[in-house]
Parts: C-alpha cells; structure tokens; sequence
C-alpha cells in the first residue's frame, strides 16, 4: 500500500448507528463527536503476477473464496510520527499550536480505544502501518474555546509528510 494523500475531519454521530462529516461552526456535543482521519492509498497486490499464463485448464477462472480486505496487512511505509495540533486555545496546558496527543483517544475497533500516545509509542503490530482512517476521540472538552480546530501531521518513515486541518466545530 502506498500513501497518496491525508484529510482529517470532523465527525458528528448521526442516529445510533451512524456518523457524518460535521459542516463548519456546527454544535456537537463531546460524546457524538470524533476525529477522523482518512488515508488515500494505493494498493498493490502481494502475489507476483505469473510468468506466463496456460492457454487452457481443467479449473475454473473464478474460485469462491473470502478475500483479504485491502490494506489488512497494512503496509510498507510506516508511522513516524502522528501529530495531532490544537489551532485554537484548548485548555491552560493546551494553547494554540500546542499538541493534543495526550487528549486523545485511538478507536482500532467498536471495543478496543487505547491512549493514543500511549499506542503511538509502543504498538509495534501491524496497526502503525497505514490503514485506510484513524477514528480519534477527545478525553475531555475544550475549556478556553469551544470551537474546535486541528491540524492532523502525519510523518512517515519514507521522510513523506501529509497534514490536514479540519474544519471548525463548536463542541459542547
């Protein structure tokens, strides 16, 4: 899989099932709101192409089979560094241009949220190559300023750098 591009978004939950990509200025509250964090990717097959094809078989083209998921063993490139940057005022330990990485939360799976630092530094497993998003989730709210504003930096181990910043919300 090879990195083309980043975004980072804000996500408002929308009924009990689902989320949307929150329009600037709008009032969520802390618990339906997450960051996300989408990769746009190329993936290349782990299976080498055949030297040269038969011209006939005995066996079928297409073989019923459960295929591995795009991206499931992850990538090359891998994470150097995961940034997430605070353009407003946050909290007295948290001001403008300030990093959030503390505040955050990882979502790997509706029952596995980890520190995001904590992962970030110690997770060596397939998840800190590149996925196709990153759901991120804040401990708490911002205490100076309501409007939420981030910019998302991500740093690969290749030197490439992508960063996004989202658009404002009010978070409540």
């Amino acid at each position: 899989m090879d990195l083309q591009a980043m975004s980072a978004f804000n996500y408002k939950k929308r009924g009990e099932c689902c989320a949307e990509v929150a329009a600037a200025g709008d009032r969520v509250a802390l618990a339906d709101h997450h960051l996300g964090v989408r990769f746009a990717v190329t993936y290349y097959s782990a299976v080498p192409a055949p030297a040269r094809r038969a011209s006939w078989s005995l066996m079928n083209s297409a073989l019923a089979c459960d295929c591995i998921d795009n991206g499931y063993m992850g990538s090359k490139e891998r994470v150097q560094e995961f940034t997430v940057t605070t353009i407003n005022d946050f909290d007295a330990q948290h001001l403008a241009n300030d990093t959030l990485n503390d505040l955050l939360q990882i979502q790997l799976s509706p029952t596995d949220i980890r520190d995001l630092t904590t992962h970030l530094k110690n997770d060596t497993s397939r998840t800190r190559n590149i996925g196709s998003s990153y759901t991120l989730r804040l401990k708490k709210k911002p205490a100076l300023n309501p409007e939420f504003r981030v910019r998302v930096k991500v740093r690969l181990d290749n030197g490439e750098t992508y960063s996004s910043d989202t658009t404002p919300v009010v978070l409540q």
